[in-house]
């Protein structure tokens, strides 16, 4: 099996869906699919950022392109270890936890932020707004303003939400939702969805706003639930990292060593 096959492969298993489901995407051959995880065929060129958009990874990352020997999804899940916003409680990668309040200082929240903004321009999302869920979301969603202008010269607004209201009854801080504003919501992790989806209603509530994606650090939600977001608010989420990607890291050795985890924070 090739680099591309065995990326395709996982990234299809990650996102729990099947070769079929797959190949209906792009509007080709189930057996089109196969071969290519199998190792016998590559998926012709035109395909590459169609294959790339369904996945929720850049080109780079579907080539199986390394940065300093490692790719852009292995790079974060060693910065998040080395900086503890990665945790394995029992040894294990089977119960991992996300610990995001471990990023205090701002190399680490640009770094985090960065890996935001990429995701956005590289899936065209051109959002009018980038909305943070509180509380986490509020440093992510300032983080990904700063990195889109610093990185890529675009300017957008950026606010997130109150968990209670203010003396004034106010649910919003920084940039409020206009009717037709474009959003791209960014949170840490996703795991019932309950509390994503109650956070959404008051904001379509207050305003018509298209929900454009929902991008999270980890989205270790049930499939169902993850689809049901996905249909009932006509938007898609992308993940920066997937539980399959945490564990394949540490199976693979990716995780830092003591001896290199200064160079990472």
């Amino acid at each position: 099996m090739n680099e591309i096959g065995r990326n395709i492969k996982r990234l299809r298993q990650n996102k729990a869906v099947t070769q079929e489901q797959t190949a209906e995407y792009l509007h080709i051959s189930a057996q089109a699919v196969s071969k290519w995880e199998c190792g016998t065929a590559m998926p012709d060129i035109a395909l590459l950022p169609a294959l790339a958009d369904y996945f929720g990874v850049s080109i780079d990352e579907l080539l199986g392109y390394r940065r300093g020997g490692y790719t852009e999804k292995e790079n974060l899940i060693r910065l998040m270890y080395a900086n503890g916003g990665l945790v394995f409680p029992d040894g294990t990668p089977k119960n991992f936890r996300l610990d995001t309040e471990r990023f205090t200082t701002n190399a680490q929240i640009s770094k985090i932020g960065r890996c935001f903004a990429d995701c956005i321009r590289d899936n065209h999302l051109n959002p009018d707004i980038i909305f943070g869920i509180a509380y986490h979301g509020i440093a992510f969603s300032a983080a990904a303003a700063f990195a889109l202008f610093e990185n890529y010269g675009t300017t957008v607004q950026y606010g997130y939400d109150r968990m209670v209201p203010d003396s004034r009854g106010r649910y919003f801080c920084g940039c409020t939702p206009q009717n037709g504003n474009r959003v791209v919501i960014v949170d840490d992790l996703i795991c019932s969805g309950k509390n994503l989806s109650e956070r959404i209603e008051r904001l379509l509530n207050y305003a018509e706003i298209q929900i454009v994606s929902i991008v999270v650090i980890a989205d270790v939600s049930p499939s169902p639930r993850k689809h049901w977001i996905e249909e009932r608010y006509g938007t898609k989420i992308f993940s920066l990292l997937t539980a399959g990607d945490i564990t394949a890291a540490y199976t693979d050795g990716i995780i830092p060593s003591e001896k290199s985890l200064d160079t990472l924070i």
